[in-house]
């Protein structure tokens, strides 16, 4: 078990070549999601990079916990499940300004992608296994 800081990672889950928890989320693609600080009202700021085949696709700090989250394995979950589901956000899904500031490998990620891997973000079913629970620590498969 692979321990960051005090916190096991979530099972399949690895330490990356940067240092940080990284979650593979298919042969292609890896999300790695790191606690950077807090903000001015406790909450943990995270910073996040999307990768496929090691070429950044979306890399910002933009993603906040809650106010009174503490550092743990079901917080890596959890930041990693909502940094995928806005990731893996469509045309429909919201405004179409959403995307105004994507670049176009973004937009070409996004339409030949983000349904594919938006799975792996759901709260109820594994994208894994199709189990009843999160695709992020999944082992089975």
């Amino acid at each position: 078990m692979t321990v960051l800081d005090g916190v096991a990672l979530p099972r399949r889950w690895r330490i990356t070549s940067r240092l940080t928890p990284g979650w593979p989320i298919d042969e292609d693609h890896l999300l790695e999601v790191w606690p950077h600080g807090r903000t001015q009202d406790g909450r943990i700021r995270w910073l996040y990079r999307l990768s496929r085949h090691n070429r950044t696709i979306f890399s910002a700090a933009d993603i906040s916990s809650p106010i009174g989250t503490t550092l743990s394995t079901d917080t890596l979950i959890i930041t990693a499940r909502t940094v995928l589901s806005f990731l893996t956000l469509r045309p429909g899904d919201t405004d179409a300004e959403y995307f105004d500031d994507y670049s176009r490998a973004q937009l070409a990620w996004r339409d030949g992608f983000a349904e594919e891997l938006s799975v792996y973000a759901l709260e109820e079913i594994c994208g894994y296994c199709g189990g009843e629970h999160v695709s992020p620590g999944c082992g089975t498969g």
